[in-house]
């Protein structure tokens, strides 16, 4: 239990270090990083025949059409991960599968709130209450995901 402990407790931390880290990129940073990863999936729904990607301006024009849809994900998933991960670390200290959803919701939702905050900081960059929410979101989805593979976990043990 203590080294579960110790390993949930440590990927919670090093994803809130990776997310602080993400939000002190610059605004031009940020940008950047993520037109790439939407000119990835501009290529790949080039592939399966949605886009026409045939030039050079065709990738940027439909990588920019998905950019905010990537960056919106790109919270979404941070956020789902950590959530998962920090609901693992509270049920290390606290048994009730109720107060545990609901105590790592609130330290995501919170970190969440300190991140938006701290990106107002870094130039070109803005603190959005929505961004809150898909964080939020996120964070939800992946402490759900979380309980109900520690329900499922358990049963099967107990069955065997």
């Amino acid at each position: 239990m203590k080294v579960r402990r110790l390993l949930y407790w440590s990927v919670t931390a090093v994803l809130m270090i990776a997310i602080f880290l993400f939000s002190a990129k610059t605004g031009n940073e940020s940008s950047k990083m993520s037109i790439g990863y939407a000119k990835e999936l501009a290529k790949l729904l080039g592939r399966i025949g949605i886009f026409d990607v045939s030039t050079p301006a065709l990738l940027m024009m439909h990588a920019e059409s998905v950019h905010t849809f990537v960056r919106k994900m790109a919270h979404f998933t941070e956020y789902a991960v950590l959530g998962f991960f920090s609901y693992q670390a509270i049920t290390c200290d606290l048994p009730n599968s109720k107060k545990s959803v609901i105590t790592a919701q609130i330290l995501c939702t919170s970190y969440a709130i300190t991140d938006e905050i701290h990106q107002i900081f870094v130039p070109g960059r803005e603190g959005k209450v929505f961004d809150v929410g898909i964080d939020s979101f996120g964070a939800l989805t992946g402490i759900i995901l979380a309980h109900f593979l520690f329900q499922y976990i358990e049963y099967h043990k107990e069955s065997m």
